[in-house]
Order: structure tokens, then sequence, then C-alpha cells
């Protein structure tokens, strides 16, 4: 029989409530059985989670999480939170996302995946699975919305950024379930709507959005975060380029929370002149999905096989979605062209 998870804690907490009942007879909040069962929660989560800070991350699809970490992680966290931009909140019954260390696993002998019994948040039962990603171990479940990032301590010393790196795949990873999608693409805003410059690493993403005019913002170079809206509108976030931390080239932070409507995707390519290539409308869905699983396929290698093939059939089957409403071009671009008047001209900007 699984105990109260405020058992433990449960004499401090009344050594708290009868001195205030004293001091505050007439306060309702005491004398209401309820207020006061929330009373003990919430000062049984400051007990158990000794670093109490979090940061909310929300999404236009409406989806969130609360982020915060153990004690021993606040130094991870404090990078991420400042990348992202986020700012403390209180958690709001957002699912949390928890960097920790020092969790101890056990084998599952019977399925064969690694299962904790006790992860320090509230769940339906005790079998936990884990995605063994090298640098965290992120354990999830299927009936609790919670995921504990894992830090994972390695010889030589562990890069915090590669840790932040591999949370933010949970983010894209959990958020498919909604319909969207991660792309390998550079961001840009003109006249309020956006634009996704889609390429491999090395096409050229970044040079065309540091060319970018007056008028035109770019906004991320490298990943952005496509989400279908509750107007069934995609709308598009911008996410860090996590090459500037891991390669030290640059400090720069990003708005992960603001997004913008989505007008285009652009696939890039290499050429002599700025030309607008419309692309066949079988092969949308193909060039999209591409571009979303450049994103993940670092951290794909570390998932078990199941997973590997319901995330690529979820990435396929959004990736047909998104190219039902959202128009895709190839885009060929020169180096010294206007590239950004074709789309302007094919947008009708």
């Amino acid at each position: 029989m699984e105990e109260p998870r405020f058992f433990g804690s449960s004499i401090l907490l009344l050594a708290v409530y009868y001195p205030a009942q004293m001091a505050f007879p007439g306060y309702s909040f005491f004398r209401t059985p309820n207020l006061f069962l929330q009373f003990i929660y919430m000062m049984n989560d400051l007990i158990k989670y000794p670093y109490s800070k979090g940061y909310r991350l929300l999404l236009n699809n409406g989806s969130g999480w609360w982020i915060t970490s153990d004690e021993e992680s606040a130094g991870i966290l404090q990078k991420a939170i400042a990348i992202m931009t986020l700012k403390e909140s209180p958690p709001d019954g957002l699912p949390r996302l928890i960097f920790a260390r020092n969790i101890e696993a056990i084998q599952d002998s019977n399925e064969g995946n690694n299962t904790h019994s006790d992860l320090g948040i509230l769940t339906a039962n005790d079998e936990w699975n884990i995605f063994d990603f090298n640098y965290i171990h992120v354990w999830h479940h299927d009936d609790d919305p919670n995921v504990i990032c894992e830090v994972v301590d390695k010889p030589g010393g562990l890069d915090d950024y590669l840790v932040i790196w591999y949370l933010i795949h949970v983010i894209y990873d959990q958020s498919l379930s909604l319909g969207a999608l991660p792309c390998h693409a550079g961001l840009a805003e003109y006249k309020g709507k956006g634009i996704l410059l889609a390429a491999p690493g090395g096409v050229g993403k970044s040079t065309a959005c540091s060319r970018l005019p007056d008028g035109w913002k770019s906004l991320c170079d490298d990943e952005a975060l496509v989400v279908l809206d509750k107007n069934g509108i995609y709308r598009v976030h911008p996410f860090p380029t996590w090459s500037d931390y891991l390669f030290q080239r640059a400090q720069n932070i990003w708005d992960v929370q603001y997004s913008i409507p989505l007008s285009g995707i652009f696939f890039l390519e290499q050429s002599e002149s700025d030309e607008v290539i419309p692309i066949a409308s079988n092969q949308v869905s193909l060039y999209i999905s591409r571009s979303a699983n450049e994103v993940f396929k670092r951290s794909r290698r570390r998932m078990y096989h199941e997973r590997k093939i319901e995330q690529v059939i979820q990435v396929f089957n959004n990736a047909c979605e998104l190219a039902k409403v959202v128009p895709s071009f190839r885009l060929r671009v020169s180096l010294n062209g206007r590239f950004w008047e074709e789309i302007e001209k094919v947008l009708g900007l």
C-alpha cells in the first residue's frame, strides 16, 4: 500500500499548523480541512524539493512545462533559463521537467528496461522507463506527465550545455503528440509572418539569416519548433543554436516562448543565382520530415527501437499535416544576391 506523500513530514507540518491556529483563531484557512490539506501538500513540496525555484516554459499550442532542479543541479538550471529567457514562476499545475543527480536505477530483468521506484514525485505506479542519452538519463512514465532528467557525471567532466541540449529534445519529443515539429532551420520574421530557412548543416542557414536586410528580423538560425495552436494555425517558436555554446562561439539568448504565424518553409540550396522553385505536392512532406529528423538524429541513436519507430511515424504524420497548410519551396541562394526578395514575391508579402 502506498503511503501518503506527506506522511514523513506530517509531524513537522502539524507543529506549524497548531501555533498558526492559536495565533489566528478566526482565520478560515486553518479552520477548513480541505484548505489545510492543500497547505500540507504545499509545505510537503517545499520540504521534498530543497531547491524550490522553477521556471515556466509555455508554447503557443497550450502545452508547457515547469522546469526545476535539485540543489546539486541548480547551476545547469540557471544556464538553461538564461539562454531561453525564462522567468521564475510557480508550477501552476504544469508538468515538471526536473534536473537531478544521483538517482539510483535498478534493472528490470523481465522487461529489459531500467525502472526506478522513487523519483521524488507523485506517480501512478512505480514503473518508470529510461532513455539513456549518455549525458542524461531521461526518466518518463506512460501515466505521469512529469519527466526527470538525471544528470550523469562523466570522466573528464560534464558539459552543462550538452545536458540542456538533450533536455530540449525531451520537449521536442513530447510535443510531437500535439502535432508539433522541430525543424533544422533558421527563423526569420517579416511583417509579422514567420519564414523558415531550412537546410542541413553547412549549407548556409546562419549566413542567410545574417544577410537579411532592414525590415526583416532573424529570430534564430539553427532550430525552430512549429506548433499547432488552438485555432488550427501553425505558429513557430525560435530555439537556441546550441553549437554557439558547445564550441564557445557566442553567448546569445533566445525568447523561446515568442511565436509567430508560419507563412512559408524554404529549403536552401547554394547556387549562382537566386530562385524559388516549387516542390511537387507528393514531395513536400518528405522535405519537412527530413528537416525534423535532422534535429532528432542525435538523440534518436540512443532510444530503444520501439520508440524510434514511433517517433519516425509521428514525425512523418505531422509533416503531412503541415504540408497541407503551409507552402514550401526550394530556395536557391547566391553569395551576393537578394534572395529575400524572391521570398517576398512568392508569398505576396
